[in-house]
């Protein structure tokens, strides 16, 4: 699958020590994520349940990779707008990367509402509204 742009937006909360420098706080995110592929993997068997046939999943994998990441915070350590500005550089600077470090639990919490998502239509569609 392919999405060409997601905006996203939060509210965050941090404590701690990051690149040696105590960013510790909370406040806005946002980021914007072009370019968007996404591969699903989905491994599953028929059952029959009241004389329909329903798909039960049982495996779930994915990957996914993003092209271009613009990405930000405010609220660094109580406003300080200096601060604020080299870790947003930072961030944006160096997004592969640490998108690289994020993607396995980023993937591991993608999976989990994907597996959900997909039991709950399994579960409501028979299999033959899927292959028909």
């Amino acid at each position: 699958m392919y999405i060409p742009k997601i905006t996203a937006k939060a509210k965050y909360e941090s404590s701690g020590v990051l690149i040696l420098v105590q960013a510790s706080g909370g406040g806005n995110y946002w980021g914007e994520y072009e370019g968007v592929k996404i591969k699903v993997y989905l491994k599953g068997s028929p059952r029959v349940i009241n004389d329909k046939t329903y798909l039960i999943v049982q495996q779930m994998k994915m990957d996914f990779s993003v092209k271009d990441i613009k990405m930000g915070v405010d609220g660094i350590h109580n406003g300080n707008t200096v601060l604020q500005a080299a870790l947003n550089l930072f961030i944006n600077s160096n997004s592969q990367e640490l998108l690289k470090e994020m993607k396995p639990h980023l993937k591991k919490k993608l999976l989990i509402l994907m597996r959900n998502f997909a039991d709950k239509v399994f579960s409501q569609v028979p299999y033959q509204a899927f292959i028909a």
